[in-house]
């Protein structure tokens, strides 16, 4: 278990449900005011290799936005319009991502929403027309059937997922799109059948499903000089759990992409319309 899990587990005991999601809030919130990462636009593990257009159009965190380029793609081929009307991202963070989004969906209307304010107004996408507002993900500030897309990466993992799934699915409109990219503690079948399930209980249909683990797993090693670099700049005592976050090799959670223990996954649900009604 990583450093980060053991230390949530120990706030649940002593503190209290409540007061880990408090922490993890102030944790969040200042990991993206840090002066020592401005340059960074988006979090994630990554995918490995990457297309040129993305190497060349973003070459400070190529791997980050090429995992974009993948749920993109995954959106594409799950579409039934050219073209979303509505494009939403949750948890969009500092919105390097969502800018990819943007411009390879070509949408009429963006959206960008994360609970932190510091993310938002740091909005290092350089794009004035994409909306950004500051919300949680569980009671988004968006009426119901607004949304046509609707993307996530990696925050399902860390949230209550039937009410996360549900939320999605009500600002959702009827046969819209919802691609995730995230990780789950078991292998490719298990995530698979798991998201089937909830899916089930939240009225979304899985669509397609893609086991990506060994390219999360080669970028995150591809990107360790520089990741090592980032962690580097924070003070010693947060670098053991920046190292979990960024997952280098040699971590806990590198460790477990590495033996297949646990799998990251891109997956397209569906909102099926007609089993709500049912």
């Amino acid at each position: 278990m990583s450093a980060v899990r053991v230390f949530q587990r120990l706030v649940n005991t002593y503190l209290g449900a409540g007061a880990s999601d408090r922490l993890s809030r102030y944790v969040y919130d200042g990991a993206y005011s840090l002066p020592q990462w401005q340059e960074i636009s988006t979090f994630n593990y990554g995918y490995a290799p990457c297309d040129d257009a993305v190497a060349e159009g973003w070459p400070n965190e190529p791997h980050q936005i090429q995992l974009y380029a993948e749920v993109a793609k995954a959106v594409q081929a799950a579409a039934r319009a050219p073209e979303p009307a509505r494009l939403l991202e949750l948890c969009c963070g500092r919105g390097g991502g969502l800018a990819y989004l943007d411009a390879a969906l070509s949408p009429r209307a963006t959206i960008g929403i994360d609970r932190s304010l510091a993310a938002i107004r740091h909005r290092r996408n350089g794009n004035a027309a994409i909306a950004h507002l500051q919300g949680h993900a569980l009671q988004l500030p968006l009426p119901d059937a607004s949304i046509d897309v609707a993307v996530n990466v990696e925050a399902l993992a860390d949230l209550p997922k039937l009410t996360f799934l549900a939320e999605i699915c009500r600002v959702l409109a009827a046969n819209g799109i919802f691609a995730v990219a995230d990780t789950m503690p078991h292998g490719p079948e298990a995530c698979h059948l798991g998201l089937i399930d909830l899916g089930r209980k939240s009225g979304l249909e899985v669509v397609s499903f893609r086991d990506i683990t060994m390219n999360v797993c080669e970028a995150c090693r591809i990107d360790d000089q520089r990741r090592s670099e980032l962690v580097n700049r924070l003070p010693r005592y947060l670098r053991p759990i920046a190292r979990e976050w960024v997952s280098l090799p040699g971590t806990t959670r590198f460790g477990q992409f590495e033996r297949k223990e646990r799998c990251y996954f891109i997956a397209v649900m569906v909102k099926n319309a007609a089993r709500l009604q049912s």
